[in-house]
């Protein structure tokens, strides 16, 4: 089965097998009583519920790779900028969505190109940090690009961006990357105005809502 995987991978339709695969992983997940890592479906579910929840109507995500999130929020938001390093990967969505103008895929290194993309957001945004931190295709060591990122959106003018960071247990100490406890220590210490949380493996980052977290302010909604 791996091979196989493996052998899909290197072909246009790799996108559409894994895409049919959501549903059974997200049903297997809860069966086996919701493990740390979550499956892509709920994935997709929480950051269009966060879109929902703060009225935020553009997504910037990192890390494309097949479109499937581009491809799960294009009619929920009006604006998407997907940033993806593997120039096969970013050739590939930017054809996949060349018909859809409100999606751009931007190909590079996304701790460079937040910082760029910043200085053209004027209004709030949903960050999805999604770019293979933790060793992703043998990239061990990209955590530096993670802090990068956090550093430009949380001092960014506009002041209430809305970050969402997969695979939290990857933030370990490992690989010279930071623990939960180091970013919710910075996050408090520096940046009072901001609550954060883990909840299904996902970092939330969002504006202080008179002292709720983001769990908190979902269940209110």
């Amino acid at each position: 089965m791996a091979s196989f995987r493996q052998l899909l991978r290197r072909t246009p339709f790799y996108g559409a097998y894994k895409k049919l695969g959501h549903h059974p992983d997200y049903w297997y997940w809860k069966l086996r009583g919701e493990p740390v890592r979550a499956p892509h479906l709920l994935k997709q579910r929480t950051v269009r519920d966060f879109a929902r929840r703060y009225r935020l109507r553009t997504l910037v995500e990192t890390g494309t790779y097949y479109g499937e999130m581009v491809a799960a929020m294009r009619r929920h938001v009006e604006r998407i900028y997907s940033i993806e390093l593997d120039s096969t990967l970013a050739r590939r969505a930017t054809a996949k969505f060349a018909r859809f103008p409100q999606v751009t895929i931007l190909e590079g290194d996304s701790g460079r190109l937040i910082p760029q993309l910043l200085a053209t957001i004027t209004t709030p945004a949903l960050f999805w940090l999604d770019a293979g931190y933790y060793g992703w295709a043998g990239l061990v060591g990209e955590t530096g690009r993670l802090a990068a990122e956090l550093e430009a959106i949380l001092r960014h003018a506009v002041r209430e961006h809305v970050i969402l960071i997969d695979d939290a247990r990857g933030l370990d100490g490992r690989n010279g990357a930071l623990t939960i406890d180091q970013l919710q220590r910075r996050i408090a210490a520096e940046f009072p105005d901001r609550a954060i949380e883990v909840r299904h493996d996902i970092v939330r980052i969002t504006p202080r809502e008179a002292g709720l977290t983001a769990s908190e302010a979902e269940r209110r909604t």
